[in-house]
């Protein structure tokens, strides 16, 4: 029987407040209006799944959401109120023949005619009429993802839920760690769970064992675990409001860790948890990075081809990437930005790595732990 998690948010002021800081962000950054078609900003906006749709955001109002005749009547009955492509005279509505007019009269009737115009991705067939038409045609995606980087109380307490469901699958995917059974056999476990949990669907999932761990190899084979060795899992699991999670972490298959192991995952905790610490509220991305703890020689090759943390949301991967290959984006942490908090401590030419991830929520304090992965505590003793 599914476990699923209670509902503690609730969908309309999601919506709302979603709208809401999107046209605060585009007003700061000077946008007129924007024109978004890939699919996680229509489903930041609509909070609901609809293939081939895009959505017009004028800087004040509701939006013009386009969608398939086919698909307006459910998307019609989760959002109320916005104003439906497919419904309206043709001369607003025929994207896809008269781009540039129909973006103009839309622009026009929501009083932000000649004004900067975003968009995150259009087809060069679509996109050159713009252009040649005049319009002053921007990229929508810093606007999207600085606006969505920042969560909602709604958001928070689903991805309250999100933590719970990943500590839930991950709890079933310990239980079945056992020598004999193969990297695949646990990524259908972790799938079936997910479902079971509540989860919407998963995104990326990573099961990796031993040699596999290091370097970290990502798909799952058929490849059969055996005692004192490590297996590892990494779970991009989607759920409510179209929110992805993301969080890792590594147990020991059978019951005998060896003073290697045992030395080598506590040196990974003890490193997420201090990176973990720095990341408050107000901080400069520069400082944050400048502050990072000392990574173990013998582990720096592996560990400095992942970011020290990134944006979790809508999207894989968002908005702000702390990456220690590159130069400090000019910005800092703000309350209720979820990251994801990431450690994989692996030595060049050993069998295995310790990879650990945790979901954070920034705070003026202390960041709050969303979950908190299990652990495998014979390794920490």
């Amino acid at each position: 029987m599914a476990r699923r998690v209670a509902v503690t948010w609730d969908h309309d002021r999601l919506k709302r407040d979603r709208l809401a800081m999107l046209q605060a962000e585009m007003a700061r950054q000077d946008i007129g209006a924007l024109y978004l078609s890939e699919g996680p900003h229509h489903r930041y906006l609509l909070d609901v799944k609809v293939p081939s749709a895009s959505v017009f955001v004028p800087v004040e109002g509701d939006i013009v959401a386009f969608v398939r005749s086919r698909d307006i009547g459910y998307v019609a009955m989760e959002h109320k109120g916005v104003e439906l492509g497919n419904e309206t005279p043709p001369e607003l509505r025929n994207i896809q023949s008269d781009p540039a007019g129909s973006l103009r009269d839309l622009m026009a009737r929501n009083g932000v005619a000649g004004e900067r115009l975003g968009i995150d991705q259009l087809r060069p067939a679509l996109l050159v009429p713009l252009i040649k038409s005049g319009l002053e045609v921007i990229d929508a995606d810093l606007c999207c993802e600085r606006t969505a980087s920042v969560k909602t109380e709604d958001e928070i307490a689903m991805y309250r839920a999100i933590g719970q469901q990943h500590v839930r699958t991950f709890e079933a995917f310990r239980d079945a760690i056992q020598p004999g059974v193969t990297e695949l056999d646990l990524a259908a476990l972790v799938t079936a769970t997910w479902t079971d949990v509540g989860g919407e669907d998963i995104a990326q999932l990573n099961v990796c064992s031993q040699e596999n761990m290091n370097p970290w190899r990502r798909w799952s084979t058929e490849r059969v675990l055996a005692a004192g060795e490590l297996v590892g899992i990494d779970l991009h699991g989607r759920s409510s409001g179209g929110l992805r999670g993301d969080s890792s972490t590594t147990f020991l298959v059978g019951d005998e860790p060896t003073p290697e192991q045992r030395r080598d995952y506590r040196e990974a905790y003890e490193y997420l948890q201090a990176a973990i610490k720095i990341l408050r509220a107000g901080r400069s991305i520069a400082d944050v990075m400048a502050d990072q703890p000392p990574i173990p020689e013998r582990f720096r090759e592996q560990q400095l081809q992942y970011h020290v943390a990134h944006g979790v949301g809508i999207q894989h991967s968002g908005y702000p990437h702390i990456d220690p290959r590159a130069k400090p984006i000019d910005d800092v942490l703000w309350p209720n930005q979820v990251l994801s908090v990431e450690c994989v401590f692996g030595e060049t030419g050993k069998p295995y790595a310790i990879k650990l991830e945790e979901m954070i929520a920034v705070r003026e304090g202390e960041p709050e732990i969303i979950a908190g992965i299990p652990l495998d505590k014979r390794l920490l003793v």
